[in-house]
């Protein structure tokens, strides 16, 4: 059981979380100027950085919310009792941990499992390089930035391109 000097400084360390995290989202609500790169108006540079800069602030903000919540959370388990014991099991939740993650409700054996992100490609589908796959030839079925004129040799037309390569490929098909 967590004794009352434990649990007096493990709510001045909530709390100190949730100021910090108030004034980051006050701070970001207001607005800055990334300024402007260049004379040249809507310059493509500056729309850019003008949607890293937003997009960053608005991840920034998200996960900033949810410490807010995670904190609003520990402090009304501590309001209502029930701090420091896992809401999965019932165990008491060891004084180190919530040293470590005040803001826990769980302890380690109960943690809900995290998802993963959903939008990523599984590693196990990418390809390596040395597989054998050529995947430029795979990426310039479908254009390059190349024009006839950035090669040697003469070619007609842009699908005349890569021609000589993918018959090589199916002549010698790789083993």
């Amino acid at each position: 059981m967590l004794t009352q000097e434990q649990l007096n400084e493990l709510k001045q360390e909530l709390l100190l979380q949730k100021e910090q995290l108030t004034g980051r989202l006050e701070q970001d609500n207001d607005n800055e100027d990334v300024g402007e790169l260049s004379s040249y108006d809507n310059h493509p540079a500056d729309t850019g950085t003008e949607l890293y800069v937003r997009e960053r602030d608005m991840a920034i903000d998200d996960h900033s919310r949810d410490e807010l919540d995670k904190v609003e959370a520990a402090l009304a388990a501590m309001e209502d009792g029930t701090y420091g014991i896992c809401k999965e099991s019932g165990e008491e939740i060891p004084f180190e941990r919530l040293q470590a993650v005040p803001t826990t409700l769980y302890s380690v054996d109960h943690t809900p499992d995290q998802e993963p992100e959903t939008d990523r490609v599984p590693e196990d589908r990418l390809s390596h390089p040395d597989d054998g796959i050529d995947s430029f030839s795979d990426a310039a079925n479908y254009g390059t930035s190349e024009t006839p004129a950035d090669f040697a040799e003469d070619k007609e037309n842009y699908n005349e391109l890569y021609k000589e390569d993918r018959d090589e490929d199916n002549e010698n098909p790789a083993t």
